[in-house]
């Protein structure tokens, strides 16, 4: 009686825990997330992972080298500031592409970064390899902000629907955006900042959002692939 009582006692503990920290019960699946080779991270990345640890989802992020990977603010190329964050934050990579064993992974994201052009870089070949392997094997991948890009000019989105692109106001009109990818890429753009894209017959589902939605990204990403 006496440990039936204390059983109850800590499972009434462990849900007030996890009603306090936003989620029920944790989803213990694992998440890559690659970061280009050289570029610095974006507002993107941040809202990424604060989605992910609401949701407790376990990930790993992936870049070329070990060592400090800058908010991209600091890295020199940005003048607005971003609220909730100080100069100098920075996310510590702990892991290359050498380092991944994609069976350890249910997702793999290509995240974003300051800009689609940096995913450059002897490593790049590794980055891409894997992403190739994982393609292979069936596994979902996501596409967010210019990872979505990415995926989209490796052809992997060739004759399948992406996430309508963001409209670069002041920089690119809508037409010439469209006219420029849909004329160099055969993506097709959906209506939606959120897309999945089912695969059949053995190939993977893929899923890609515009900045816009990263949040709604990473929440969808745990509804589909990594919940029971």
């Amino acid at each position: 009686m006496h440990r039936a009582s204390s059983l109850t006692a800590v499972t009434i503990t462990a849900a007030i825990v996890f009603s306090i920290v936003g989620f029920a019960s944790p989803v213990t699946s694992k998440v890559v997330i690659f970061l280009p080779p050289e570029t610095a991270m974006g507002v993107e990345f941040v809202e990424l992972i604060e989605a992910f640890d609401e949701q407790g989802v376990a990930y790993d992020v992936v870049s070329a080298e070990l060592g400090p990977y800058l908010f991209w603010e600091d890295s020199g190329e940005g003048k607005k500031a971003y609220a909730d964050l100080p100069r100098g934050w920075e996310w510590t990579i702990r892991m290359t592409y050498d380092d991944v064993n994609l069976s350890d992974y249910d997702v793999l994201i290509f995240g974003p970064g300051f800009a689609h052009t940096f995913w450059t870089g002897e490593s790049l070949p590794k980055a891409e390899a894997l992403l190739q392997e994982a393609f292979d094997a069936g596994m979902p991948i996501g596409g967010v902000s210019y990872g979505a890009m990415f995926l989209i000019q490796n052809g992997y989105l060739d004759g399948r629907t992406t996430a309508r692109p963001p409209l670069y106001q002041g920089v690119v009109s809508e037409e010439r955006h469209r006219d420029l990818y849909l004329s160099t890429w055969a993506a097709n753009y959906g209506t939606e900042c959120i897309h999945v894209d089912y695969g059949v017959g053995g190939i993977p589902t893929i899923i890609t959002a515009n900045y816009r939605c990263v949040t709604g990204f990473a929440k969808r990403i745990v509804t589909e692939f990594l919940s029971d």
